[in-house]
């Protein structure tokens, strides 16, 4: 536990080397994987690229991973997922305070272990996914993203 603690601040040290205010850029680690995965006894890690367009508004690609337990006894699933919004600020022209979002994107998941598979061992989610958040940059090196969205599946491979 002491290990995954430590591992968890390194992490969150490592995601905000980049946050700055007044940037046209920040890159980023997404630790919402890394929770998602160690509360599903697994683990994840996320990146992100979001880059400043004229006005009040953002574009933000993120890439993730993640290996988890799922509700099947000794299935495991590990999944990519790719990502694309679009942000508006509507306090100010930085990335930086409250956000509004609407994205797409596209997850792909891989079932595997000892247990009783999916009759396909494969599946495909796209979706789209509205999202509000506020963005705290604490220092040059810590930014704080609360956000919270739902996921609208458009499309999956029925498995």
């Amino acid at each position: 536990m002491k290990r995954a603690a430590l591992f968890l601040l390194f992490l969150l040290f490592v995601s905000v080397l980049h946050a700055e205010r007044n940037r046209p850029y920040i890159q980023t680690l997404d630790l919402s994987y890394a929770f998602s995965g160690f509360r599903n006894h697994g683990w994840g890690l996320g990146f992100c690229h979001e880059q400043k367009l004229p006005g009040r508004l953002s574009i933000k690609g993120i890439l993730g991973h993640m290996t988890f337990l799922t509700g099947m006894e000794n299935v495991y699933c590990t999944s990519v997922s790719i990502s694309l919004f679009v942000n508006y600020y509507p306090l100010g022209s930085g990335l930086d305070g409250p956000y509004l979002g609407i994205g797409s994107g596209c997850d792909f998941m891989h079932y595997f272990g000892t247990g009783t598979l999916p009759p396909a061992a494969k599946d495909t989610l796209i979706h789209i996914t509205p999202r509000i958040g506020w963005k705290l940059t604490i220092t040059r090196f810590l930014m704080i993203d609360i956000f919270t969205g739902y996921k609208i599946i458009l499309a999956d491979s029925h498995n």
